[in-house]
């Protein structure tokens, strides 16, 4: 590729070009270097498009912000074959590109072309029908400015080698209507930088630069080159009379000028908070079925992982993917937040795990309320903490429900519910994993019939409520004063976070070791170890957590009632194993006892 010479005149077009390059890599489509691809491509329409007329340079230009966004994006996976389906029909290259492949003998046929084309006369420049200005030919160059900048700052909000591209076409007439806003509020031209704020989130960055690119498709505004730094954008005269109208929202008169499918979406503007796992997949299904939300809201980035390094939360990344607008806040209701989140003009705001309690403000902004999904079958377990609750309780199924928020806890009518089971060896994690997909099926089914009014709310029978506090760390510390079940549920109800909680101590004496139990065993009578006998071969009483038994296949600790056998460990800053490879490390003997971490006891 270093030592290719290219001529434009050689070719018919931009993806004739393309195909060429293509077929000089010598791969299959589907394995294409389009970082390499890509590069090429811009070098030569930087060297070569003065020598075209402004109608060729445009489609050329064109042409290469497409590579450079497909490039940017990733859209050809490396291992899975791609589905047409799948590729965000803006992005028509890849489609022609994809259809080309289905053609024998493309290596060769291009070669031959260029045999035949790569002696002929360059094209020459031919005379416009009518007049062009000089600034409509900078505008089309100019491009370049604007996608350099976009890459500068793309590399500033997180790498510039990979965009993901929601497989729904999303609507961006939110970016091109606050891009037009903004500029008319700062006189008609400013820098990008400086049109994005002075820190934008990468979905303010890439939403901005395909507004721009729309804007610039519909003439409504010229992109100037200012230097080798930040680029000037500046709306055209005949664009900016429009903001000396009476009509006080100028954007509303380019959102009829975009020639886009999405732009035909009417359906109802959604707002859509939350901050765990369990939020995304509802998140997936709204869009899949056609309901976008017009802005996320999440908890900013927070500390996670043994290097308690900055981590945004799940939907947070969900967000980005999925190219929709997000805002991060640890106050919802706080002016800025209720500012953004009006914006939206929102007919119904969705919740789901969010953890910040919603103020009469907010709660009062949609035309249709707010709805929360909450992980129980109400009005049993209100509260922060309903899955482990449950668990704990030895339930053998759960729920999600759909209810309309008020100002009380939990405590709104019912849009509807959903059951799911309960395994006895599950987890909350497996649990509140299968709860969100059931959540994500029931929301896109009830939102609906809801926003049309055809749902009858149930109110929940107050007087059977029962409540649930967000769970601590002390809520891990097992008590072995319990039955041998009651602490297995107590283990499976605290995993994965805060753990489940003891310490062995020797007969000898030695500081205890804290492990985290992981996976348990009830045994019944005819398996459990038998009790240790006194001289006269009497039974003794045994403390609730003492060793009875110790195998490689687990450590018998007696219970209050019953005996439980520990299956897998996980040693105090160590990894987790089966309890046959901590039993290589560490003599645990029958006698021994399992106790309550130090700090643990300290806190108390």
């Amino acid at each position: 590729m270093k030592d290719l010479r290219v001529s434009l005149s050689s070719f018919e077009g931009p993806l004739d070009l393309l195909l060429y390059l293509v077929q000089q890599e010598e791969v299959d489509i589907y394995e294409i270097s389009i970082s390499r691809i890509a590069d090429r491509f811009l070098e030569i329409c930087r060297a070569e498009v003065q020598s075209l007329d402004v109608d060729q340079a445009g489609e050329f230009l064109v042409m290469a912000s497409q590579l450079l966004v497909l490039k940017s994006r990733a859209l050809l996976p490396r291992d899975d074959p791609v589905d047409l389906e799948e590729i965000d029909p803006r992005l028509d290259l890849v489609r022609q590109l994809l259809e080309y492949r289905r053609f024998k003998g493309v290596s060769a046929e291009l070669a031959a072309r260029w045999d035949l084309q790569k002696d002929k006369t360059p094209i020459k420049l031919r005379k416009p029908k009518a007049p062009v200005h000089a600034e409509d030919e900078l505008v089309e160059l100019d491009l370049y400015g604007l996608v350099s900048a976009f890459g500068r700052l793309l590399k500033e909000t997180g790498g510039d080698t990979a965009v993901h591209m929601a497989k729904e076409r999303l609507p961006i007439t939110h970016f091109v209507g606050q891009i037009f806003d903004q500029l008319t509020r700062l006189g008609g031209s400013t820098g990008f930088r400086a049109l994005l704020g002075a820190s934008p989130d990468r979905t303010t960055v890439i939403g901005a630069f395909l507004a721009l690119l729309e804007l610039m498709k519909i003439g409504k505004i010229r992109v100037l080159q200012d230097g080798l730094g930040d680029i000037t954008i500046q709306i055209r005269e005949e664009a900016l009379a429009l903001t000396d109208s009476d009509n006080p929202d100028a954007a509303a008169h380019l959102i009829d000028d975009i020639e886009l499918e999405e732009e035909a979406y009417s359906g109802p503007k959604i707002v859509y908070m939350g901050s765990p796992e369990f939020a995304v997949p509802a998140l997936r299904s709204l869009v899949g079925a056609g309901f976008p939300p017009r802005l996320i809201v999440t908890p900013p980035p927070r500390r996670a992982g043994r290097g308690r390094r900055m981590q945004q939360v799940a939907l947070a990344r969900e967000a980005e993917v999925l190219q929709l607008p997000l805002h991060r806040t640890n106050d919802v209701n706080g002016r800025a937040s209720r500012d953004e989140i009006t914006h939206c003009e929102p007919d119904l705001i969705i919740t789901a795990g969010f953890g910040q309690k919603l103020g009469s403000g907010i709660l009062e902004t949609p035309k249709h309320g707010c709805l929360n999904l909450h992980t129980s079958l109400l009005p049993a377990y209100r509260g922060a903490s309903p899955v482990a609750a449950a668990i704990r309780d030895g339930l053998t199924e759960t729920g999600v429900t759909i209810f309309k928020m008020d100002a009380e806890m939990d405590r709104g009518p019912m849009l509807g519910h959903r059951t799911v089971p309960i395994g006895p060896d599950d987890t909350t994690e497996v649990v509140t994993a299968r709860l969100a997909e059931a959540a994500a099926d029931l929301i896109v089914r009830l939102v609906g019939p809801y926003l049309a009014g055809k749902l009858e709310l149930v109110e929940q029978d107050h007087e059977a409520s029962t409540y649930v506090g967000r769970l601590s760390k002390a809520d891990g510390v097992i008590d072995w004063n319990q039955p041998a079940l009651s602490v297995r549920n107590q283990i499976r109800s605290v995993s994965p976070w805060p753990g489940a909680q003891t310490a062995w101590q020797p007969k000898v004496k030695h500081d205890p070791l804290p492990l985290l139990l992981l996976a348990t065993q009830c045994l019944s009578a005819e398996e459990s170890p038998a009790a240790p006998l006194d001289e006269a071969g009497q039974p003794v009483a045994v403390v609730p957590g003492t060793v009875l038994a110790v195998e490689k296949a687990g450590i018998d600790v007696a219970c209050a009632e019953g005996v439980l056998r520990v299956l897998r460990v996980r040693p105090s800053g160590g990894r987790e194993m089966a309890v046959k490879d901590f039993l290589n490390a560490r003599r645990i003997v029958a006698g021994d006892r399992f106790v309550a971490p130090k700090a643990a006891v300290a806190s108390r």
